[in-house]
Protein backbone atom coordinates (compact mmCIF):
# COMPACT_ATOMS: atom_id res chain seq x y z
CA UNK A 1 0.00 0.00 0.00
CA UNK A 2 2.94 2.36 1.04
CA UNK A 3 4.76 1.27 -2.32
CA UNK A 4 1.64 2.15 -4.55
CA UNK A 5 1.42 5.83 -2.66
CA UNK A 6 5.01 6.48 -2.89
CA UNK A 7 4.38 5.50 -6.82
CA UNK A 8 1.65 7.94 -7.27
CA UNK A 9 3.23 10.64 -5.39
CA UNK A 10 6.02 10.45 -7.48
CA UNK A 11 4.24 10.17 -10.68
CA UNK A 12 2.11 13.55 -9.90
CA UNK A 13 5.20 15.45 -9.16
CA UNK A 14 6.54 14.43 -12.40
CA UNK A 15 3.45 15.73 -14.15
CA UNK A 16 3.44 19.24 -12.50
CA UNK A 17 7.02 19.59 -13.61
CA UNK A 18 6.06 18.97 -16.79
CA UNK A 19 3.19 21.62 -16.65
CA UNK A 20 5.34 23.89 -15.27
CA UNK A 21 7.55 24.38 -18.00
CA UNK A 22 4.78 24.15 -20.23
CA UNK A 23 3.11 27.40 -18.33
CA UNK A 24 6.49 29.07 -18.37
CA UNK A 25 6.77 29.63 -21.61
CA UNK A 26 6.86 32.55 -23.14
CA UNK A 27 3.53 33.97 -24.54
CA UNK A 28 3.48 35.51 -28.04
CA UNK A 29 4.02 39.04 -28.45
CA UNK A 30 1.07 40.90 -30.27
CA UNK A 31 2.09 42.08 -33.89
CA UNK A 32 3.49 45.53 -34.49
CA UNK A 33 0.79 47.84 -35.34
CA UNK A 34 -0.30 48.40 -38.95
CA UNK A 35 0.39 51.16 -40.01
CA UNK A 36 -2.42 53.42 -41.94
CA UNK A 37 -3.41 52.76 -45.62
CA UNK A 38 -2.19 55.33 -47.88
CA UNK A 39 -4.55 57.69 -49.97
CA UNK A 40 -4.83 55.90 -53.69
CA UNK A 41 -2.93 58.23 -56.55
CA UNK A 42 -5.31 59.58 -59.31
CA UNK A 43 -4.80 58.22 -62.37
CA UNK A 44 -2.10 59.42 -65.37
CA UNK A 45 -3.67 60.70 -67.96
CA UNK A 46 -3.25 58.15 -71.27
CA UNK A 47 -0.52 58.83 -73.48
CA UNK A 48 -1.43 58.92 -77.45
CA UNK A 49 -0.06 55.65 -79.26
CA UNK A 50 3.27 55.93 -80.79
CA UNK A 51 3.57 55.87 -84.53
CA UNK A 52 4.85 52.73 -86.42
CA UNK A 53 8.56 52.81 -87.29
CA UNK A 54 9.91 51.43 -90.11
CA UNK A 55 12.01 47.81 -89.86
CA UNK A 56 15.72 48.39 -89.02
CA UNK A 57 18.16 46.18 -91.70
CA UNK A 58 19.66 43.25 -90.04
CA UNK A 59 23.41 43.50 -88.53
CA UNK A 60 25.79 41.60 -89.63
CA UNK A 61 27.18 38.66 -87.31
CA UNK A 62 30.67 40.07 -87.08
CA UNK A 63 29.43 43.51 -85.28
CA UNK A 64 28.93 41.00 -82.52
CA UNK A 65 32.43 40.67 -79.91
CA UNK A 66 32.95 36.81 -80.46
CA UNK A 67 32.58 34.58 -77.08
CA UNK A 68 35.48 32.53 -75.63
CA UNK A 69 35.32 28.73 -76.81
CA UNK A 70 34.55 26.94 -74.17
CA UNK A 71 37.72 23.83 -73.42
CA UNK A 72 36.55 20.39 -73.42
CA UNK A 73 36.13 18.67 -70.19
CA UNK A 74 38.88 16.40 -69.25
CA UNK A 75 38.48 12.94 -69.28
CA UNK A 76 37.28 10.92 -66.17
CA UNK A 77 40.50 8.36 -65.28
CA UNK A 78 39.31 5.51 -63.08
CA UNK A 79 41.19 2.56 -61.88
CA UNK A 80 39.79 -1.28 -62.54
CA UNK A 81 41.16 -4.33 -61.23
CA UNK A 82 40.49 -7.95 -62.67
CA UNK A 83 41.57 -11.02 -64.77
CA UNK A 84 42.61 -10.66 -68.21
CA UNK A 85 40.71 -13.28 -70.30
CA UNK A 86 41.21 -12.53 -73.44
CA UNK A 87 44.40 -11.13 -74.96
CA UNK A 88 44.74 -9.54 -78.85
CA UNK A 89 48.36 -7.85 -79.35
CA UNK A 90 47.74 -7.39 -82.80
CA UNK A 91 44.39 -5.32 -82.80
CA UNK A 92 45.34 -4.14 -79.32
CA UNK A 93 42.30 -5.25 -77.16
CA UNK A 94 42.30 -6.71 -73.92
CA UNK A 95 39.36 -8.44 -71.90
CA UNK A 96 39.21 -7.87 -68.17
CA UNK A 97 37.21 -10.14 -66.15
CA UNK A 98 36.20 -8.69 -62.83
CA UNK A 99 35.12 -10.54 -59.78
CA UNK A 100 35.17 -7.64 -56.99
CA UNK A 101 32.59 -5.78 -57.68
CA UNK A 102 28.40 -6.31 -57.28
CA UNK A 103 28.20 -8.09 -60.60
CA UNK A 104 30.55 -10.47 -62.13
CA UNK A 105 31.51 -8.44 -65.65
CA UNK A 106 33.95 -8.48 -68.47
CA UNK A 107 34.96 -5.48 -69.88
CA UNK A 108 36.81 -5.55 -73.81
CA UNK A 109 38.59 -2.00 -73.75
CA UNK A 110 41.66 -0.45 -76.38
CA UNK A 111 44.82 -0.11 -75.24
CA UNK A 112 46.43 3.04 -75.81
CA UNK A 113 49.63 3.87 -77.72
CA UNK A 114 51.82 4.42 -74.71
CA UNK A 115 50.21 1.37 -72.92
CA UNK A 116 50.87 -0.61 -75.82
CA UNK A 117 54.18 -1.98 -75.34
CA UNK A 118 53.39 -3.57 -72.16
CA UNK A 119 50.95 -6.41 -73.88
CA UNK A 120 53.79 -8.31 -74.78
CA UNK A 121 54.74 -9.01 -70.77
CA UNK A 122 50.84 -10.17 -70.26
CA UNK A 123 49.19 -13.57 -70.51
CA UNK A 124 45.66 -14.66 -69.88
CA UNK A 125 44.68 -15.48 -66.45
CA UNK A 126 47.03 -12.26 -65.24
CA UNK A 127 45.76 -10.40 -62.55
CA UNK A 128 45.63 -6.45 -63.53
CA UNK A 129 45.17 -2.91 -62.33
CA UNK A 130 44.40 -0.74 -65.22
CA UNK A 131 43.60 2.59 -65.36
CA UNK A 132 41.06 3.51 -67.99
CA UNK A 133 39.59 6.94 -69.67
CA UNK A 134 36.71 6.14 -71.77
CA UNK A 135 36.97 2.69 -73.17
CA UNK A 136 41.47 3.20 -73.27
CA UNK A 137 43.39 1.57 -71.41
CA UNK A 138 46.28 4.33 -69.86
CA UNK A 139 48.39 2.52 -67.72
CA UNK A 140 48.25 -1.07 -66.56
CA UNK A 141 49.95 -3.15 -64.23
CA UNK A 142 50.60 -6.88 -63.36
CA UNK A 143 49.79 -7.94 -60.27
CA UNK A 144 50.69 -11.28 -60.16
Amino acid sequence: MMKKFVVMLVGMIFILSLAGFALAQEKAKPAAPAKPAEPAKPAEPAKPAEAAKPAEAAKPEAAKPAEPKKEAPKPVVYRMGGTITALDVDAQKVTIKQDAVKKQKKVTLSVGKNTAKFLPGLKVGDAVDIWVSGNTITKIIKVF
